[in-house]
């Protein structure tokens, strides 16, 4: 069911668009299924990599979603592994209001947000607390934060149903050869090409 609530704050904080990092052999699957929750994998035959396997923050039920900037913390520390290339799905923001949502301030597995039950990580305040001042952040001038940043770059927004391919608005990718690629398949989507270090592959402390 539409959450107006949900969708007024959005547009008041001009939240462009969400944002999803996946490995790059995920992408033909979720460019045809969408993105489901965890929960949801062993209905395919052709079953995603998962990037997080223990699920610290218990929501297997959930997909992690960021506003407008990857989790660079978590993406960094992936990005590790070898021999492992990288995309970052761009979402649309109307999943804010139109998807079943929880909004955690902090990293979703961190005691506080892990604590909370699913129905307080849904309502419209916990939205409202991703933009507030932290206390052991640097505020939000001090980080150069545009209107639409959470305050904590890992701040997460938990999808608890299916995120349809047509919400799927735009790709990158981390090199030229990939995007070739997989282009056709992207069909009329928005498609970048982000080395390590530049872009969504970047710290976002770096690109504001």
């Amino acid at each position: 069911m539409p959450r107006p609530e949900i969708q007024a704050y959005s547009q008041a904080r001009e939240i462009p668009y969400l944002v999803h990092f996946t490995r790059l052999e995920n992408l033909p699957s979720i460019l045809q299924h969408g993105l489901r929750p965890v929960s949801k994998h062993g209905a395919f035959c052709n079953q995603p990599v998962i990037n997080d396997e223990l699920r610290l923050d218990g929501h297997l039920d959930g997909t992690s979603l960021s506003i407008a900037f990857p989790n660079y913390h978590m993406f960094y520390k992936y990005r590790q592994q070898p021999n492992t290339e990288w995309v970052v799905l761009g979402i649309d923001q109307s999943v804010l209001w139109t998807k079943n949502c929880g909004f955690c301030q902090r990293n979703a597995a961190t005691n506080g947000m892990a604590q909370q039950t699913v129905a307080n990580l849904q309502t419209l305040t916990a939205f409202q607390g991703m933009f507030d001042e932290i206390d052991g952040l640097g505020t939000r001038q001090e980080q150069r934060l545009k209107k639409f940043d959470p305050t904590d770059p890992q701040a997460e927004v938990l999808v608890f149903d299916d995120i349809e391919p047509n919400l799927i608005t735009g790709v990158a990718f981390q090199t030229q050869n990939a995007r070739n690629i997989h282009a056709a398949r992207c069909g009329d989507r928005k498609l970048l090409i982000q080395g390590s270090g530049s872009g969504f592959f970047a710290a976002r402390s770096f690109v504001r």
